[in-house]
């Protein structure tokens, strides 16, 4: 009889914590441009925001982890007709120890700022464009991680 009781009460706690499993790391995690609006000359260049808020209790795995197996924050950007990126830069990571790791680990919490450079060719069409992209993250607290998301990015760039 103890022993049903256990298997019942191991399900249950299983079957509690799937919701918890099943959520992506986009329910604490929040993407948006710098600017709503960036300017950009023909033939320019600008320097572009990409920010990233992370709830507070949580962090996402830099885009340099300490272990292979973690999924890295990355920023992929679509090519754009007319516009060539520079390679995004990351902000520096914090390394912090967690109950579940053995070694501290390389994270983004609260605040985090990607850049990168966008620049416009002499020949790309004045008037209103799109950069778009993907950012893939993790969202972890102490106890567990989320399901790895992909986020779509857009910023809007006008061109002069």
């Amino acid at each position: 009889m103890k022993f049903f009781r256990l298997v019942w009460m191991l399900v249950a706690v299983g079957l509690l914590s799937l919701p918890a499993l099943a959520q992506g790391s986009s329910k604490v995690v929040r993407v948006s441009p710098g600017e709503s609006v960036y300017q950009i000359k023909r033939g320019g260049a600008t320097q572009i925001a990409v920010k990233i808020d992370v709830d507070e209790g949580y962090h996402i795995n830099s885009n340099r982890p300490a272990e292979k197996f973690l999924i890295a924050t990355s920023l992929k950007l679509d090519r754009a007709a007319g516009i060539t990126t520079t390679p995004v830069l990351y902000p520096k990571a914090k390394l912090q120890k967690f109950e579940f790791s053995q070694k501290p680990l390389s994270v983004f919490e609260g605040k985090a700022v990607l850049k990168f450079t966008a620049h416009a060719l002499p020949s790309l069409s004045a008037g209103s464009h799109a950069l778009t992209g993907k950012l893939t993250v993790q969202a972890c607290n102490n106890q567990q991680c989320l399901r790895p998301q992909t986020i779509d990015v857009s910023i809007q760039v006008k061109v002069e």
